[in-house]
């Protein structure tokens, strides 16, 4: 006969079950993605998105209360602009049904109701043949049907049934769908969700190594979208954040969202803003972040940020595979944050980049993800920051594939000169390790940044706004001039005298003219220094150097 009604444990397992599904078939979705959203990582973000929903929540006594928990952790875990989207069905779901011990057929319909409009208000313009179509119409067809449906699982059935019929139809509805031969990819994601339910419904449990299949055709052939030094930016700023809207000082107070969607409206383009309580999530696509973030900045302070230049995160999918099919002996994955940086040290011999760095570390999965997409004997990680290595170590402890091996590299500095002394001609994985590690305790990690407050670090009075130049985490200077303060900094070295050469990355606040100026003022200073100047586009850091 089925369940008439489902309980707080029955709804966690049928909810965990449809994160693990997502999972599954997370990189399947993630090759969907076509122009002119090419986020590229929709599989990942919607299911890391669900994690944080999920994960670690305890059934209740009511689901209305449990759903409160998985909507809370859903909005903070959101990634990309499908994320964003999924968190606010969830968030949506939970309220039409806050007031639910159990829920029955009309009080599933009414949650799926309520997720939907919640969605869909979250999307400053909708697009239909996106998943917000495949939320509405899958719900439209089981509410129209909800007298005659008799169970849970006839109503689960009826739903995946009417999403797939949906997501089949998206490339009619959305042009670019049916140039690149493919469905919608966060539809995609979301339909897994339900499946994986529906799964647990029918007893088939998963976990996230189950080997199970989406069933969707990929036909597109687009080619890949390179950028280059004199190309036109065609794409981009994939650009996210979670602010915090501050009441003490009564910039919180003039915040209004609808006036935040309208004024973003006309800095970029698919923009998902919500707020819950003091908390607000953006996701916006737009060709100067720096005005996003301005705006943004006058009602609160960031919790979170994430700026993505889409181009060259376009291109990477696209030659994902490609890549992957060319075997090698040896091959480094490396920690890091900026497109320049990015860029030189693939330029240089990096097989895999990672995302991440100061204030931004990345978990145990994403060194597995990249860990994947690398064909090779051995993988070198360059890890890159000292809160970053003992994940690495992790995640190599793990990884059963191949043969990985971390050198515990604590800043960008020190991954440069490790890359830059990688023999592949090595006899064995131990010697190239042993010549890439030589170099390191002569190699000294030196940074300029912003300071937030006034302090006083290392005898070194500091006001808010001034100049700092770091050497690890040691203040050398401080100053309100930014030469001044790299010119005290590098002085202020224990071992400047014995130092030959200074690579500097410059970050996304520094123009071309700036870091020529300065790299003509270093020669004049320190005439034993040799010194080359790198795009880096890297956040937090002004400028990061490598002595050595």
């Amino acid at each position: 006969m089925g369940y008439t009604s489902v309980d707080c444990k029955l709804f966690d397992t049928m909810l965990k079950n449809g994160y693990r599904h997502l999972y599954a078939v997370r990189e399947k979705i993630d090759e969907l993605n076509v122009f002119p959203v090419p986020d590229g990582d929709t599989g990942l973000n919607m299911s890391m998105t669900m994690r944080g929903g999920v994960d670690g929540i305890k059934a209740e006594s009511s689901v209305g209360e449990y759903m409160k928990k998985v909507a809370h952790g859903a909005l903070f875990s959101a990634r990309g602009n499908s994320g964003v989207i999924l968190s606010q069905f969830i968030s949506g779901f939970a309220k039409g049904v806050e007031a639910k011990q159990v829920l029955g057929l009309q009080d599933f319909a009414a949650g799926m109701k309520a997720g939907v409009d919640q969605a869909y208000t979250s999307v400053a313009t909708p697009v239909e043949g996106t998943m917000l179509t495949v939320m509405r119409e899958s719900y439209e067809y089981i509410n129209d049907r909800i007298d005659s449906i008799s169970s849970i699982e006839d109503c689960f059935d009826k739903l995946v049934f009417a999403m797939e019929r949906s997501l089949e139809n998206t490339p009619n509805l959305l042009e670019v769908l049916k140039e690149a031969g493919v469905v919608d990819s966060g539809g995609a994601g979301f339909l897994a969700v339900f499946q994986g339910m529906k799964m647990a419904l029918e007893g088939n449990i998963l976990d996230e190594n189950s080997d199970v299949s989406l069933n969707i055709t990929k036909t597109s052939d687009n080619k890949a979208h390179t950028l280059e030094d004199n190309g036109k930016m065609d794409y981009g700023y994939c650009t996210e954040f979670i602010l915090q809207l501050m009441f003490s000082d009564s910039r919180g107070e003039e915040f209004d969202l609808d006036e935040m969607i309208n004024t973003l409206s006309s800095m970029g383009d698919s923009i998902v803003a919500i707020r819950d309580d003091n908390i607000v999530k953006v996701h916006v696509h737009a060709y100067k972040p720096e005005q996003v973030l301005s705006y943004a900045h006058k009602f609160g302070e960031f919790l979170t940020l994430k700026i993505e230049n889409m181009a060259l995160q376009h291109n990477e999918i696209l030659h994902k595979k490609e890549k992957a099919k060319k075997h090698k002996k040896y091959a480094v994955a490396a920690v890091l944050s900026g497109d320049g940086i990015s860029a030189y040290f693939a330029g240089i011999g990096a097989d895999a980049i990672i995302s991440g760095g100061q204030t931004d570390n990345p978990s145990t999965e994403d060194f597995i993800k990249a860990f994947d997409e690398i064909d090779a004997d051995h993988i070198v990680v360059l890890p890159n920051n000292s809160n970053v290595i003992m994940a690495a170590k992790q995640a190599a402890s793990i990884y059963k594939k191949c043969d990985v091996r971390i050198i515990p590299t604590h800043s960008i500095a020190e991954g440069y000169s490790a890359l830059s002394m990688m023999d592949n001609s090595a006899d064995s994985v131990e010697e190239m390790i042993e010549g890439m590690s030589y170099g390191l305790k002569n190699v000294t990690s030196a940074y300029v940044t912003t300071a937030t407050r006034d302090t006083t670090l290392n005898g070194i009075n500091i006001k808010k706004g001034n100049y700092i130049g770091l050497d690890n985490e040691t203040v050398r200077s401080a100053s309100s001039d930014k030469f001044n303060a790299i010119f005290k900094l590098l002085e202020n070295l224990p071992d400047i005298d014995d130092k030959e050469v200074l690579t500097a990355f410059y970050g996304n606040g520094v123009d071309e003219d700036e870091a020529g100026l300065l790299q003509e003022k270093l020669e004049e200073k320190f005439p034993m220094l040799e010194s080359g100047f790198i795009r880096g586009d890297q956040p937090v850091y002004d400028y990061i150097f490598a002595v050595e």
